[in-house]
Order: structure tokens, then C-alpha cells, then sequence
């Protein structure tokens, strides 16, 4: 079997599937929601979500197009096996890098709280991230066995 096919074990009606691609699909909807409102209302943004200094609509929108297009991404990779393990693990990469930004700037947010909730946030993308990533790996070590 090539990683563009699915077997049947692989068919939206088996509970491991339907977990990953419930998954991807909560990913790609935070990335999606994320995205949009960085590009309608920057400076929103960073009041509510990312209040860490001045507001600048420029990165706040160039941000917002790596934000999209990994939300497009993760929608191909629920409908397409193959994608899964890079787009996945390209997105555990970026979110630790993004965590320990996060964990830098902690103390700078205002109000303060913001900070501490954004570190716990992304560290729980990441920890859903992972665990989609071991699902996908268990999945495709169980179709080689088959």
C-alpha cells in the first residue's frame, strides 16, 4: 500500500482515524480562527491575544500568512495520509520555537496574565500536535505490519 491510499482501517468510521482527523480539523480550525482575525483586526489581536508592545498591522499580517497557510495545510493533511508526519512535525518545530518565545517574553505582557496563559496554550498545541504525530506514526506502523 502506498501513503496517499488509505486502508480500510484508515476509512473516517474507525475511531483512531476519526481521532486524528477530529485533531487536525481543531488545529486547522484555531490556525484558521487565528489567522482571520490577525488579518481583520491587527491591532484586536494584539490587545486580546498577543498584548507584548506596540501594535505594528504589518508583522501582525505577515504572521497571519504563516498562520493560514499551516491552517491549509493541516486540511490537506486530514484528507491525505502522506501529509500527516511532515505537516505535523513542521508544526511541533514551530510551536516550540514560538513556546519559548513565549516563555522569554512571559513577564511583558500587559496585563500579565495574557503571558501565562499564552505559554500554556501553545505548550497544549503542542502537546495535541504530539500526540496526533504518535497517532499517525502508531497508524502507519500498524498498516506496514498488515
Amino acid at each position: 500500500m502506498n501513503s496517499t491510499t488509505n486502508a480500510a482501517s484508515d476509512a473516517p468510521g474507525f475511531p483512531r482515524e476519526r481521532a486524528i482527523r477530529t485533531g487536525l480539523g481543531v488545529l486547522a480550525a484555531v490556525n484558521l480562527f487565528t489567522g482571520v482575525f490577525m488579518v481583520v483586526d491587527p491591532a484586536g489581536f494584539v490587545d486580546r491575544i498577543g498584548p507584548f508592545g506596540e501594535v505594528n498591522d504589518h508583522y501582525v499580517r505577515d504572521v497571519s500568512s504563516w498562520t493560514l497557510a499551516y491552517a491549509a495545510a493541516l486540511v490537506i493533511a486530514a484528507g491525505n495520509v502522506s501529509w500527516r508526519v511532515p505537516v505535523i512535525g513542521f508544526g511541533i518545530a514551530q510551536g516550540v520555537l514560538h513556546l519559548v518565545n513565549h516563555i522569554v517574553d512571559v513577564g511583558e505582557a500587559d496585563p500579565g496574565w495574557v503571558g501565562v496563559f499564552d505559554v500554556v496554550a501553545i505548550a497544549a498545541m503542542i502537546a495535541l500536535m504530539w500526540w496526533l504525530l504518535s497517532a499517525v506514526r502508531g497508524e502507519a506502523a500498524r498498516s506496514v505490519v498488515r
